[in-house]
């Protein structure tokens, strides 16, 4: 089979036209080389953003109990009985806690801010959300209060998602995760006389580390 036409050309097309796919090809290959640079510098300015991305979802020591003695500077809590999170304060102490409540815990909420400030516990909130069944303003509150704590110069913070509504929590995970935070939860036996947790029997797991643990 005969590939070449009578001038020579492959396929018998122009020289021209050869010349002129060369050149697109040329320039595919410039603008290509110009896009790899550009994402190497992009994903170079952003590899803090990317590094969290590509922690997410990994859980290295997922339902360990945490030694007695390891602590943060900040605990942010989601709040739905006051006595389990009184009890990790008064366990890990730190230095600053915030607070993400529902309008039904808003008074449990009040009590813990208050045993914190009694203790010269920095407080932010308690924030009350509006509809503690969408997991995306809880994840939002908890993302401005890591924030505002970071802000204030703490570091380490912790997320205890032992309180509210399953949707507050699942938010306020996806906030820690985002922001490269701990993750807490209490484990507790309960006392169906007294109808709250035995914190006698409290026992508080991470359930994710911040890369930087």
């Amino acid at each position: 089979m005969r590939l070449t036409g009578d001038n020579g050309q492959l396929f018998g097309w122009a020289e021209s036209t050869w010349q002129c796919l060369d050149q697109i090809g040329i320039l595919t290959g410039d603008i290509m080389m110009v896009l790899t640079l550009l994402g190497g510098v992009i994903a170079w300015l952003r590899r803090d953003s990317i590094r969290r991305w590509l922690s997410v979802n990994r859980f290295p020591v997922s339902g360990k109990p945490i030694p007695e003695d390891e602590h943060w500077d900040a605990l942010v809590f989601t709040i739905s009985r006051q006595d389990v999170p009184n009890w990790v304060i008064q366990q890990r102490s730190p230095q600053a806690i915030g607070l993400i409540a529902t309008h039904a815990s808003h008074n449990e909420a009040g009590a813990v801010a208050a045993q914190a400030a009694l203790k010269g516990i920095q407080v932010s909130g308690p924030k009350l959300l509006d509809d503690p069944d969408d997991p995306a303003e809880a994840q939002e509150e908890v993302r401005r209060l890591i924030q505002r704590l970071r802000a204030d110069g703490y570091q380490r913070i912790g997320i205890d998602i032992t309180g509210g509504k399953t949707p507050m929590s699942l938010g306020a995970f996806m906030a820690a995760q985002e922001q490269g935070c701990d993750t807490l939860y209490v484990t507790a036996e309960y006392d169906a006389r007294l109808r709250k947790p035995d914190t006698r029997s409290a026992v508080i797991r991470c359930i994710t580390r911040a890369e930087n643990s």
